[in-house]
């Protein structure tokens, strides 16, 4: 619940309607998920082919979260990120393209998504196994660092001002963090990320055979095999 609120008062409306149910159910199963990397590719009649590529991620309450929001912002998340420069703005090989990190309670994920014409599949999948590898090898520079840091924290301040958003936050926390986390606190976290962080970050996860890939489209013949995935 988030508005002119008393919490006490909530708790106890709450209490009142709901007090009196008892806990039904299994326990929830503490084990993680376990990833295979694999390499997928459906020929279907389309204007334009789909390309996923995604590598297993940190889950929600990891010690790194920050390094790895921030290094999702620089490499596909914003117009000014790495992957949409590259390949949208220099080369025009895809109609879209960015990157999403996505948190849960024991695992993560992180893709890259691009839009583009059938025959351009194994050039932006090749452009995207690059940017990968770079930001594993080089350190970021810092003005580009800033302008991902600055992004990042624009989009959460906005992400704010919607109630509904407010609430579902506060939820999460509850669930993943048994607390509320205060925005400064998100804020100076996302800060505090330096060029090393996001190197070894980027080094975790984009390691040897970490990557899988979904191709749909009209791409009957396309070949992508293993070692086109290689990040070493």
């Amino acid at each position: 619940a988030v508005g002119n609120l008393e919490h006490s008062h909530v708790r106890r409306l709450v209490e009142e309607r709901f007090g009196h149910l008892s806990s039904m159910g299994a326990g929830l199963a503490d084990t993680a998920p376990s990833v295979t990397s694999k390499i997928l590719i459906r020929n279907k009649e389309l204007e334009q082919s789909h390309v996923c590529v995604g590598t297993p991620a940190y889950q929600q309450d990891h010690p790194d979260r920050h390094a790895a929001y921030v290094l999702n912002t620089l490499l596909g998340g914003s117009m000014s990120s790495r992957l949409f420069q590259n390949i949208r703005g220099k080369r025009g090989l895809a109609y879209a393209v960015f990157s999403g990190l996505s948190a849960y309670r024991d695992a993560g994920s992180f893709t890259i998504y691009a839009g583009c014409a059938n025959e351009a599949v194994g050039e932006v999948v090749d452009l995207v196994v690059e940017e990968l590898r770079t930001v594993k090898q080089a350190p970021v520079p810092a003005a580009e660092l800033q302008r991902a840091k600055d992004h990042l924290k624009g989009s959460l301040m906005l992400g704010l001002e919607n109630t509904a958003s407010r609430m579902s936050l506060v939820a999460r926390q509850e669930i993943y963090f048994g607390r509320h986390v205060g925005l400064d606190e998100t804020l100076q976290g996302i800060e505090v990320v330096t060029p090393e962080d996001v190197q070894r970050v980027a080094a975790d996860l984009f390691g040897t055979g970490a990557l899988s890939a979904t191709v749909l489209g009209n791409v009957d013949g396309l070949h992508l095999p293993p070692e086109r995935l290689d990040l070493q």
